[in-house]
């Protein structure tokens, strides 16, 4: 089998696992519907994550930064230097697979202190993280931090290379959340190609 053979063999192999996600969903409507409800209440949504599900997170953070204007908050990612910091009648939006991770436990704390509220995404109900929430998302494939466990031996334990399972799953539904938040407040679709053309011309460089 050459490489292009076991590419198409993988790429089947990803989409056939992301099909689990509606079903997924299907079972959290009231959950989705109480997620919408504290986008709208809050006076700023701040997102984090560490890793790749951080990169999953960030990528959120970048698509509803550009529905900023008509959700009437601001959107931040709490790994950038110039940012506002977590208070009273914002949101902390935070994504772990494990639930455990140290870093976000650390700023999911700060927000619970700041009388914020926090939503969880992650894979485990138990873990810390859905502990301290007030709302926790589901999504399946988070690799549980096992007493004893090593993090490379971790890695090795999903159905594909070094994980991933989560990653995947998360990447998806913060993009079914884009369009599913783009729908619902009737956000048209030239807003966002108007906040990419801005981002362009903040991006391009001095010559």
């Amino acid at each position: 089998m050459d490489f292009g053979d076991i590419a198409v063999k993988s790429a089947v192999k990803i989409v056939d696992f992301l099909r689990v996600l509606p079903k997924v969903l299907e079972s959290q409507r009231e959950r989705l519907n109480d997620f919408v409800k504290i986008l709208k209440d809050s006076k700023a949504v701040h997102v984090y994550g560490i890793g790749r599900s951080g990169a999953v997170a960030l990528c959120f953070a970048i698509r509803l930064k550009h529905f900023e204007k008509v959700l009437g908050c601001k959107v931040w990612w709490v790994g950038d230097e110039v940012r506002e910091k977590i208070e009273e009648n914002d949101v902390l939006i935070a994504f772990s697979g494990s639930g455990e991770t140290a870093e976000v436990l650390i700023v999911a704390e700060r927000a619970k202190d700041a009388n914020a509220k926090v939503v969880a995404i992650t894979s485990f109900e138990d873990s810390s993280l859905a502990k301290m929430a007030d709302l926790v998302i589901t999504i399946p494939g988070g690799l549980e931090k096992r007493k004893g466990w090593k993090y490379l031996e971790a890695q090795f334990v999903g159905e594909f290379y070094g994980g991933g399972e989560f990653e995947l799953l998360a990447y998806a539904f913060q993009e079914v959340l884009i369009s599913a938040i783009g729908e619902y407040f009737g956000i048209p679709k030239d807003v966002v190609i108007k906040e990419h053309e801005r981002d362009s011309i903040r991006r391009k460089p001095s010559l």
